[in-house]
């Protein structure tokens, strides 16, 4: 099974007041070109697929333009999770068409991914932020978790403004959540866990707006279960 992973496509993005769809737009011809030139089975789009939770028309045609070329009628999967620069609803919006192909879009982390067969891969089985695709007599149990934010996992606003007490709770949570999912791994499984998540000891750079505060809302490397293969 060949997967490709991709993310943060920042769709719509300005620069000092200019649009850079035109180059985007390169991007994602190049990106699909090398999908269909080496056969990929499944492609993963982790997160932050537009620059702002209101993104412009245009950055949306580009977009499902591109779910339909990579998609190619169904015969590779696609998934697709929500960044925190996303807006969940206006993600999802395009379910109903994307449904057809196969494509799984999920904007929060209580949304649950289609099921059915199309014509190159069926998804046998799903809950939340979790599905199981057979691809060519493979079978691949995969996490996909949008990004987590307090509001998304129905947390309310920590009693404590202790950055540590913040960090390590937010961390835990995840850990959990992570690992109910991880259960469902299996050893004949290709097992794989996608996110948009900050974790602590990644790199980062002066274009990226930042997603958590200091290290509150990061994740700990090891509260990532170790059944992960990718």
């Amino acid at each position: 099974m060949r997967i490709l992973h991709t993310s943060d496509w920042h769709l719509g993005k300005l620069l000092e007041g200019n649009s850079r769809l035109n180059e985007q737009e390169k991007f994602i011809n190049d990106f699909t070109n090398i999908v269909k030139g080496n056969n990929v089975d499944m492609v993963i789009i982790a997160g932050d697929i537009y620059d702002t939770s209101n993104p412009p028309a245009k950055a949306e045609a580009l977009f499902c333009k591109a779910l339909e070329d990579i998609s190619d009628g169904g015969k590779r999967c696609v998934v697709v999770i929500a960044g925190n620069h996303d807006n969940p609803d206006r993600l999802t919006s395009v379910i109903p068409l994307a449904s057809d192909n196969g494509i799984i879009i999920l904007g929060t982390p209580q949304d649950v991914p289609i099921t059915g067969k199309f014509p190159g891969f069926e998804i046998v089985n799903s809950k939340e932020s979790y599905f199981e695709v057979q691809i060519k007599g493979e079978t691949a149990c995969v996490i996909a978790l949008p990004y987590p934010s307090e509001k998304r996992l129905n947390d309310i606003i920590f009693e404590s403004f202790d950055e540590k007490e913040m960090q390590r709770s937010y961390s835990e949570k995840i850990k959990d959540i992570l690992g109910k999912l991880s259960k469902n791994y299996r050893e004949d499984t290709i097992n794989i866990l996608t996110s948009h998540l900050y974790v602590n000891g990644g790199e980062t750079c002066s274009s990226e707006r930042p997603i958590q505060l200091g290290g509150s809302l990061a994740v700990n490397l090891s509260d990532i279960p170790d059944t992960v293969q990718y």
